[in-house]
């Protein structure tokens, strides 16, 4: 995804555009940096014509979700109002966004990550970590990114289980240990918060096999639940 001024420095945007390109990046939106038209402050790319910015936006928004890594073209610094509030959904979506340049103001530069070269983006992906605040639709499309990095887009429903099971085995074993129920010693050490951990990254990675949006899922069971309480509690 590729965020910044489309006003101020257009040669500049094209030339971040036709970098990302040339090395060998499938640039999701903009599909192209060739101005058809400018109204009340807003730039039409060819192909956009007949479309409202709200749509527009939307449309970058849902290209953020699924990018690997949003690039801010940043023109002596400046951010404009559209860009602001890219970042702030990379950031929620646990996208992170980079630049050759840190932005002038100090809130949007904290999370903003300087490299000289998108030659360096591969190499800082594979050391990416999620925001402490992420959604659980942040966690999924995290995860969805990291399988593929690890080759592990290629398991089965059946193959993810297995190891779930497993990772619930562990956590067992470490609700043993808290409780002193241990039979027998071993070296292994078992924390439960890293257990819980391991098990929601299965489920979730078992979401991703199953082309289920975990969220949505979640939601729509818990007001199942709710009906059914409210039935029980009325009768």
């Amino acid at each position: 995804m590729l965020s910044g001024t489309f006003r101020k420095d257009l040669p500049g945007l094209r030339e971040a555009f036709e970098e990302l390109r040339d090395l060998g990046c499938e640039i999701l939106s903009p599909k192209r940096v060739d101005v058809a038209r400018e109204e009340a402050g807003f730039i039409y790319m060819v192909g956009e014509e007949t479309s409202t910015p709200s749509v527009i936006e939307s449309r970058h928004l849902a290209a953020i979700e699924q990018a690997d890594f949003l690039w801010l073209h940043v023109p002596d610094g400046y951010v404009g109002l559209s860009a602001s509030l890219e970042i702030g959904f990379a950031n929620a979506s646990a996208v992170p966004v980079f630049a050759k340049a840190l932005p002038s103001d100090p809130v949007i530069a904290g999370f903003v990550h300087v490299v000289a070269s998108p030659r360096e983006i591969p190499g800082r992906l594979a050391d990416r970590r999620l925001s402490p605040r992420s959604s659980l639709s942040s966690v999924q499309e995290y995860y969805r990114r990291i399988a593929a990095q690890r080759g592990f887009e290629k398991e089965t429903a059946h193959d993810c289980f297995v190891l779930l099971v497993e990772e619930v085995g562990e956590l067992a074993r470490a609700l043993r240990k808290r409780e002193g129920l241990v039979r027998h010693q071993g070296n292994d050490a078992h924390d439960e918060s890293l257990e819980l951990a391991d098990i929601l990254l299965y489920v979730v990675h078992m979401s991703n096999i199953l082309g289920i949006d975990l969220s949505h899922a979640v939601l729509t069971k818990e007001n199942i639940n709710l009906a059914r309480f409210l039935r029980k509690s009325s009768g």
